[in-house]
């Protein structure tokens, strides 16, 4: 997460949806102008916070997929409403195929058949064991709502940033592309899916879906 006093923001880090690459970019904005940072240690002073990152993040007050409710409760009220609240969402189906390679990069070279049936396999493994697959609703939602007032779309990333840095009045550049994992060559991720499968990502990402509009 980070929090900016200058540019009045707060942004909320989702899961598999490029936020390293959109919080690397706007942290400066959290610090003294003569600060970097150079360790996945949080920051924090009178210009803003940079949450920890890394292995152990979360044994720190501010660290980087850190819940909105937290967040909301650790700051003034009147920083909370009146700040700009921003995070990244993607559409939940590529998501998901995105946190399978993640989770097991080698698959991306092996053949299609095998990457689509190892994703299969470990989806429905998980569901049946009611374990989670990259889903943190929890993270920008409240009470079954989301609290943010801007949203970068993963599929449109650099023109929603471009949009968000000149709301906040912030230099736009190209974002970097960091924590990028490779998926297995011309499968599209609607190929991962069977119908079940579909209908349990859908099941899983209702509220958003409803939101957003996201479709398969």
């Amino acid at each position: 997460m980070l929090l900016s006093h200058a540019k009045k923001f707060i942004y909320i880090k989702t899961v598999k949806t490029a936020g390293t690459s959109v919080e690397v970019a706007l942290q400066e904005h959290c610090l003294p102008p003569d600060r970097q940072i150079v360790s996945h240690e949080p920051y924090e002073s009178d210009y803003g916070i940079v949450g920890a990152r890394g292995q152990g993040a979360r044994a720190h007050t501010w660290f980087n997929h850190m819940p909105a409710r937290a967040i909301r409760k650790l700051i003034p009220e009147d920083t909370w409403e009146s700040y700009t609240k921003i995070c990244n969402i993607r559409n939940p189906w590529d998501k998901t195929v995105s946190w399978f390679h993640f989770a097991q990069p080698e698959m991306k070279s092996r053949p299609r058949n095998e990457v689509i049936s190892a994703f299969r396999r470990t989806l429905y493994e998980r569901l049946e064991a009611n374990l989670n697959f990259g889903r943190d609703t929890n993270l920008y939602f409240i009470d079954g709502q989301p609290v943010c007032n801007e949203y970068i779309r993963y599929d449109r990333l650099q023109d929603d940033y471009a949009r968000i840095c000149r709301k906040l009045d912030i230099k736009n550049a190209d974002l970097p592309q960091l924590k990028r994992t490779e998926r297995g060559s011309g499968i599209t991720y609607r190929e991962y899916y069977d119908n079940d499968l579909r209908d349990h990502v859908a099941e899983a990402y209702s509220m958003e879906i409803n939101v957003f509009g996201w479709s398969f």
